[in-house]
């Protein structure tokens, strides 16, 4: 995400069985301080903190899902992260602290970690917490859409290829402790208890509901659902016996607006709190004095992308995708379209990814060398090659790049033929690998290059859990499992930089820009966090830390 995380240093401490209360906050800020720089904070008010009034935002697209354990996108993980609380979160810097879980203690060997729960965290359907939905939770979305989440702690392998009924890694000591043990080390482990995708549900309703829990949503959030019309809204209201206490906001509606000028018509006439910034207003809204102070620009760990099915004709064939990759312009996108408003790709790493090699190369933009590839592939001028479908989800930007990349990829003689749809239909033709050439964002979820690359790109991943291009690599798994067990450091970069030039050079994978958030919010909001995590106007932040000011 996916949709949407600072350099690990050489000298990780050794926490020799020590009880945690905050997390490893001493380790964990070393790893981050590289992207503390980058970080959006908001300074705390000078006035006191104001409860009641409804939160107005806006989405693209409605969310697919509402289950924490089927979704893989940043507008579901949105409202996700509303409606279920984890064991551990990342505040404002990135830091894991305790959320579900008041504290947790590692072993010496890094491998054992035993999490104990507040007592009296109550689900929004009034059960209180137990150790019990920990194990089932992880263990249900661990057959979900996102299992690398969870393949790190010992036996889970097993559990999702069903050659096991359950994950023996996880323990459950009494109803308030937890413990996991993972099959090797592995350093940014905390980092993936805070992700949505290992939100605590309960079973009851869980097993009650279904395939309808994604609809029906119950957790142990600051808020709780109460509506959801789809492609109109989603509504929700303060969880009051959430357990740090009612949030400041009573409501909060993210309406699904798909036009960007519609989103920012709603936004200039009041009736948004929260907009992106229309493709192609960027520096005119900068310089616009109605919006003074209401402009938010910052660096994400994300990237935008096109991508093969490599079990799809033609692009079995890597000459196909390489002449592709020759025959695109990222410039046209990066300098007209989002009038250098996001930052140019080189490669798959977004540059604040901790990891980045600066000397990293994409094909480059080569009409020439495309055409004798195509030739060498049997498809000289594109004879013979047919319409090559290109899917992409709906919205203006993204029509507007497919547009573009239909007159570039004319110009070697390739005839694209668009086929655009709404969000939900089109993930699931790219996670059911119906399409052969589609459009594909990534946000980090974790600040560490294995959340991009090799859930991305492992064949352990091919399909829905995240590697959608279906490519498979002896070489390339051999440098990601090399780089799970190292310590971390510079030799364990070295192998996600090996990786990266790899999948560049195999064209499985065409950058075309890295992602920045672009956001007006009205002066009156107030304690709305923004990191390199999240996306704007889908932030991936706590919504109980919001007030109104008005």
């Amino acid at each position: 995400m996916s949709s949407s995380r600072p350099a690990r240093r050489r000298g990780w401490p050794s926490v020799s069985a020590n009880t945690i209360a905050a997390g490893p906050g001493r380790a964990i800020g070393a790893v981050l301080a590289l992207l503390l720089g980058l970080l959006v904070v908001i300074p705390p008010a000078a006035f006191p903190e104001r409860r009641g009034g409804a939160f107005r935002g806006v989405f693209g697209a409605d969310p697919p899902t509402l289950d924490p354990a089927q979704a893989t996108d940043t507008t579901s993980s949105a409202v996700i992260r509303q409606l279920f609380d984890t064991l551990v979160e990342l505040d404002d810097r990135l830091t894991p602290v305790p959320a579900l879980a008041q504290r947790w203690t590692v072993s010496r060997d890094q491998r054992v970690y035993t999490f104990h729960l507040r007592a009296g965290v109550k689900f929004h359907h009034g059960r209180e917490l137990r150790a019990g939905d920990v194990k089932y939770s992880y263990e249900r979305a661990a057959r979900g859409k996102r299992p690398w989440v969870f393949e790190k702690i010992a036996g889970a392998r097993d559990f999702i290829r069903s050659e096991a009924r359950e994950i023996r890694g996880i323990r459950v000591a009494d109803d308030l402790t937890v413990e996991v043990t993972l099959e090797r080390p592995f350093a940014p482990f905390l980092y993936l208890v805070a992700y949505d995708a290992a939100a605590i549900v309960p079973r009851e309703e869980a097993e009650r509901r279904g395939v309808e829990f994604a609809s029906h949503p119950v957790g142990t959030g600051a808020f709780r659902l109460v509506s959801w019309r789809r492609d109109d809204q989603v509504v929700l209201e303060a969880f009051r016996e959430h357990f740090r206490g009612a949030p400041y906001l009573h409501r909060i509606v993210f309406r699904i607006i798909p036009a960007e000028i519609t989103r920012f018509n709603e936004y200039r006439t009041g009736h948004l709190d929260v907009a992106d910034i229309p493709t192609g207003h960027c520096r005119a809204v900068q310089r616009d004095p109605a919006f003074k102070g209401e402009v938010a620009i910052w660096p994400i760990l994300g990237t935008h992308a096109v991508r093969f099915n490599v079990e799809r004709a033609p692009f079995g064939d890597r000459r196909v995708r390489q002449a592709l990759a020759h025959a695109i312009d990222p410039g046209p996108i990066v300098h007209g379209l989002l009038e250098g408003c996001v930052t140019p790709g080189k490669g798959i790493l977004p540059p604040a990814m901790p990891g980045f090699n600066p000397n990293v190369a994409g094909l480059p933009f080569d009409r020439e060398r495309a055409r004798q590839l195509l030739a060498a592939a049997g498809y000289a001028g594109g004879k013979g090659l047919g319409p090559v479908a290109y899917h992409y989800n709906t919205g203006d930007l993204n029509q507007r790049i497919a547009e573009l990349l239909q007159a570039q990829l004319k110009e070697v003689g390739i005839t694209l033929e668009l086929r655009r749809l709404d969000w939900a239909a089109h993930i699931k033709l790219v996670d059911e690998g119906a399409t052969p050439f589609f459009r594909q964002g990534w946000i980090a979820d974790y600040p560490d290059p294995e959340n991009f690359l090799a859930v991305l790109f492992h064949s352990r991943n091919a399909g829905a859990a995240g590697n959608t291009s279906r490519y498979r690599n002896p070489v390339l798994d051999r440098l990601f499992d090399e780089a799970d067990a190292m310590a971390p450091g510079p030799l364990r970069f070295k192998r996600y930089q090996e990786a990266e030039q790899m999948i560049l050079t195999d064209a499985a994978w065409i950058t075309l820009y890295h992602y920045s958030s672009r956001a007006l919010i009205k002066p009156y909001v107030k304690g709305l966090e923004r990191s390199p995590l999240s996306s704007a106007p889908e932030f991936l932040a706590p919504f109980r830390k919001v007030w109104l000011d008005r």
